[in-house]
């Protein structure tokens, strides 16, 4: 696969976004608001599944290690929004390098299996997941109603 055919496969990937084919040429890192602001759930978007569930097991895991610190409940509050302002920063500045890589590895799979691949199937592989959006929501929704129900 030349490096030719694999900038038109990634601008197929990203439907045409100008945005990501701009911020993949400057190489390095660029900011990204939507990761920054949303988190996991602009990973779920942006179909990069395994990296959605990799945030919220460490976001699991901090809070379980905060937790077993036994810090008053204000303590724990302020260390958590500590780390989780460090973490949005953090998914700002990585997240466009991450979806390049994650693209290309699609893309990459997708024509080992198929020399014929063509635009339009890297375009249906790619894209955005409005579901996916849908399921962080749902495990946000879960995830307060067992903070809950522990701490009641």
């Amino acid at each position: 696969m030349d490096t030719h055919l694999t900038l038109n496969f990634l601008a197929a990937y990203v439907h045409q976004h100008k945005y990501y084919l701009e911020a993949w040429r400057a190489k390095g890192l660029s900011w990204n608001w939507g990761a920054a602001l949303f988190g996991v759930a602009w990973f779920a978007y942006r179909k990069m599944y395994g990296w959605a569930t990799f945030i919220y097991l460490v976001n699991l895991f901090v809070g379980f290690a905060l937790g077993a610190m036994v810090l008053d409940e204000a303590s724990f509050n302020e260390v958590y929004l500590l780390f989780a302002l460090f973490q949005r920063v953090l998914l700002g500045l990585v997240c466009n390098f991450l979806y390049y890589v994650s693209a290309v590895r699609k893309i990459k799979k997708a024509y080992s299996k198929n020399a014929m691949l063509d635009l339009e199937d890297t375009r249906k592989l790619g894209g955005v997941s409005v579901r996916g959006v849908v399921v962080v929501v749902f495990v946000n929704i879960g995830f307060s109603l067992l903070d809950v129900l522990l701490t009641s």
